[in-house]
């Protein structure tokens, strides 16, 4: 989803995890069992599951100079991303230790803890003191994150 021109935020699931997995395996050219099963553990933790949503944040600049421009003003703002769910309003948890003072990583795994929410009425807010934006999410969308939400999270072979 476009969050504006400087972010865009993807709801992970099944597919797109077993993508991430498979990209993985074809670029680091992983052949052995064990290694390929490292790799399905490690990216399984993106798996929406246990009323809990999982997304990943993506923090665009355009070249070096503007990277700068991103550290100097955007900073946190992976902290200030928001997903409206009926009149609950849910902060996204980032994942620790990618924050590296003035720099940070401009890709961030977010997770929303829906706590029971069921409504199909969605939004996603940025509330950052130099960067607000606002989209309501599709019906089908939302009814889709509600359903990958609310599954049980199962136990990754190996």
């Amino acid at each position: 989803m476009s969050l504006g021109d400087r972010l865009s935020l993807l709801f992970e699931n099944r597919d797109t995890v077993a993508h991430q997995i498979q990209e993985m395996i074809y670029l680091d050219k992983l052949y052995k069992k064990e290694d390929i099963l490292r790799e399905i553990q490690v990216y399984s933790t993106l798996l929406p599951c246990n009323g809990k949503l999982k997304a990943t944040l993506y923090i665009h600049a355009y070249d070096f100079k503007d990277l700068d421009w991103v550290f100097d003003n955007l900073g946190g703002i992976y902290n200030e991303v928001y997903l409206k769910v009926g009149s609950k309003l849910i902060q996204g948890e980032p994942e620790g230790g990618r924050e590296q003072g003035r720099e940070f990583s401009t890709v961030q795994y977010l997770i929303f803890d829906l706590q029971g929410e069921k409504s199909t009425d969605m939004e996603l807010q940025v509330l950052h003191k130099n960067y607000k934006y606002t989209v309501k999410l599709d019906k089908k969308l939302a009814e889709d994150l509600i359903k990958d939400a609310y599954e049980v999270c199962e136990q990754v072979i190996g």
